[in-house]
C-alpha cells in the first residue's frame, strides 16, 4: 500500500499512468454492470409478458371449459389437454410446428420454440420452458449472444 503511495505522490509524472489504467479499470467495471443491469431488467420484463400472456390463456380456457366442469364431471374427461397445449404455443407466437425463433417487436430478446408441459392437480396450468437470447452490443456492432435458460409457469387453481 505504502509503494501505491509513493507512487501516486511521485512529482517524475509517474502517478498519471496509474492513475489512468485506475480510471480505466474503473469504467470497465462500471459499463459491465450497466450491461447486466439492463439484461436483467429486460428478462424480467420478458418474462413478466409471457406469464401475462400465460394467464390470459388460462382464463380464457377455463372460461370454455367450465361449463362441463360446473356439471360435475371430471375434468380428465372433458377438459382439452391437447387444445391447450396448441393454444399455448399460439399465444406464444408459435402458430405453425415450423416456426423454430420469435424476435420480440422491439428487436432485443429472440425467445426459442419452448417446451411446454401441461400440469394438472387441483387445477390445471402451463409450465413454458424456453431460452432467451440477448444481443450483447455496444456502438451499433454486436459482439455476442447470451442465451438465457428462463421457465415460466402459470397455475389455474379450483376452488
Amino acid at each position: 500500500m505504502k509503494a501505491i503511495k509513493k507512487k501516486l505522490n511521485s512529482q517524475n509524472g509517474e502517478a498519471y499512468f496509474y492513475l489512468c489504467v485506475i480510471v480505466v479499470f474503473v469504467c470497465m467495471l462500471i459499463s459491465v454492470l450497466i450491461l447486466y443491469i439492463s439484461l436483467t431488467a429486460q428478462v424480467q420484463i420478458q418474462k413478466k409478458d409471457i406469464r401475462s400472456k400465460l394467464d390470459n390463456l388460462l382464463a380464457s380456457h377455463a372460461a370454455e371449459e367450465y361449463d362441463s366442469l360446473k356439471q360435475g364431471a371430471e375434468m380428465e374427461d372433458y377438459f382439452a389437454w391437447s387444445i391447450l397445449e396448441s393454444k399455448t404455443y399460439e399465444a406464444l407466437g408459435f402458430p405453425v410446428e415450423s416456426d423454430t425463433v420469435y424476435i420480440y417487436e422491439n428487436g432485443n430478446c429472440r425467445m426459442t420454440r419452448p417446451t411446454v408441459t401441461i400440469l394438472k392437480g387441483n387445477g390445471f396450468g402451463v409450465k413454458v420452458d424456453y431460452l432467451a437470447i440477448f444481443p450483447i452490443q455496444w456502438n451499433g456492432t454486436v459482439y455476442s449472444e447470451l442465451e438465457i435458460p428462463v421457465t415460466v409457469t402459470s397455475y389455474y387453481r379450483m376452488k
